[in-house]
């Protein structure tokens, strides 16, 4: 209660405020003091009732005992007139209104057992009071949480106070709507050690902790019950402490179910790249359930962390760390997040609808010194029966993945020929003259970009070898272009061209 709401009780409607005084000051309690040394007797918020009995009587003697009273910090002094004073000494009442404490003149012939009983009383029904709200609102919250959401919570909260309530992220940004504080004092005030509530933003933050780790906090507005030391009424702490409970148990809830989802995801995700995919009735719905088309167009990535094997209890963090981090971003991209991990190696599949270069631009590990990892990926292919392929392909890369640095098959693809790769040898042939073969044609469209290599990639004395007019040719060029993606103008597409003829040479 306040010194306001105190003078509204029918044993003080005949007291008399003396000089000025802050009349919002906390009650704590009600005690009547007429012994020797006084202020031994008074605690910070206590209703001060007296009589003046033992109170010096001189103005100087007055004066230093107003300024050790004032030193006590009570609600108010309360002197009873006229009887051993006839007014409330001026020497007394200066040092205690320095300090905004609020003197009071109450006729002689009021029982200050009258008096004692009343505050007392309205301090028990206003606790009353908080507690049936208090419980309320816990009841509330309760039910606020069978909805899994934290909206609901901090909406629960906002109707239950009265007062605008939200939910903050460990970074200080807002998760449910509604007026709050910046972002910058939201994250202050978490970062200030304790789990106890903070003054933040005209309001309360109590923080979310969850397995030893701020989570975030739950902040309420200040209202009319603030208190007037800046401290926030019990109501609200109460209730913002309940609420950061709810909101701690669903964000436990919610990461379990994560962490459940991320499992069955791997499984999945495993069974794809392992070519054990069977396509029934089950693995149908599940594969609908992740986002995952069996007909659809899949490059096979891989994510190459620096941490070295076999994992300490930090590369595990870190390695789950970032394969929420590509989950978030693949979601982020309009793609299913189908991720599964492996040692030190995160594994996803990329849709042909995301390029490779931006899903790495919106990972933020490019050109970094410190970045988690490198970043390796395979041609892209259709179908769930080419995945195992993708995969071996992917594979073939993690000696090529360094830090920071973004690789494809393709780009590898001719240093792993010249280093005597007969796989990477094979794809290399197959991917320039595997598209020529398999039309019809076949031999004049080999025997085109032969010759073309053979003679320096000269028009002139490629038709006359071949002896075809010059628009047989060029039309046959464009074919070739058009089959392998690949224009022949240009020097590394003919240099290209000239490796994998002499490779296709080599093995018959």
């Amino acid at each position: 209660m306040r010194v306001h709401d105190a003078l509204t009780l029918p044993s003080l409607a005949g007291a008399r405020a003396v000089g000025a005084g802050d009349m919002q000051r906390e009650v704590r309690l009600a005690h009547v003091v007429d012994v020797p040394e006084t202020p031994r007797w008074v605690t910070p918020g206590t209703f001060l009732l007296t009589t003046g009995l033992s109170w010096p009587r001189t103005g100087a003697a007055l004066a230093a005992f107003g300024q050790d009273l004032a030193t006590c910090d009570p609600a108010a002094v309360v002197l009873a007139v006229p009887h051993f004073f006839d007014a409330f000494p001026p020497e007394v009442a200066a040092p205690l209104a320095a300090r905004g404490i609020p003197t009071l003149e109450l006729p002689y012939d009021v029982p200050f057992a009258q008096v004692v009983q009343e505050v007392h009383g309205h301090i028990l029904r206003e606790q009353a009071d908080v507690l049936r709200r208090s419980e309320r609102i816990h009841r509330a919250l309760t039910r606020a949480a069978l909805g899994g959401s934290v909206a609901d919570v901090a909406q629960t909260l906002a109707d239950g106070l009265g007062r605008a309530a939200v939910v903050c992220s460990a970074a200080g940004t807002p998760l449910t709507p509604g007026p709050a504080p910046d972002a910058g004092e939201l994250l202050a005030a978490l970062a200030r050690p304790g789990t106890g509530p903070r003054a933040v933003g005209g309001g309360t933050l109590v923080p979310v902790v969850l397995r030893g780790t701020r989570e975030g906090g739950v902040w309420v507005a200040g209202g009319d019950g603030s208190r007037p030391d800046g401290a926030p009424d019990d109501l609200a702490v109460r209730a913002a402490e309940h609420a950061a409970t709810v909101v701690g148990l669903l964000l436990l809830a919610q990461r379990d179910a994560e962490v459940r989802e991320a499992r069955l995801g791997y499984a999945f995700v495993d069974t794809l790249l392992e070519g054990r995919f069977t396509g029934d009735p089950t693995a149908q719905e599940r594969a609908a359930r992740l986002g995952f088309d069996p007909d659809g167009d899949y490059a096979v990535g891989m994510l190459v962390l620096r941490d070295a094997l076999p994992l300490t209890p930090e590369g595990f963090a870190g390695r789950e760390r970032a394969a929420q981090e590509l989950r978030g971003v693949l979601s982020s991209l309009g793609a299913s997040p189908l991720v599964s991990v492996n040692l030190n190696t995160v594994w996803f599949l990329l849709p042909a609808s995301v390029p490779a270069a931006r899903l790495w631009a919106r990972l933020g590990w490019q050109e970094s010194a410190t970045a988690p990892g490198g970043m390796v990926y395979s041609r892209t292919r259709a179908g769930a029966d080419a995945l195992a392929q993708g995969r071996a392909e992917a594979l073939s890369l993690a000696a090529h993945a360094r830090p920071g640095m973004l690789r494809s098959y393709a780009e590898v693809l001719v240093p792993r020929a010249l280093s005597g790769d007969r796989n990477a040898q094979t794809d290399l042939t197959g991917s320039l003259l595997g598209p020529l073969r398999g039309v019809r044609g076949a031999d004049g469209l080999v025997a085109t970009i032969r010759t073309l290599a053979e003679t320096g990639f000269s028009q002139v004395e490629t038709a006359a070898r071949l002896g075809i007019h010059a628009n047989t040719l060029r039309y046959r060029m464009e074919r070739i272009e058009a089959l392998t993606g690949r224009p022949l103008g240009q020097p590394d597409t003919r240099a290209l061209w000239w490796l994998a003829l002499q490779l296709d040479a080599l093995t018959g």
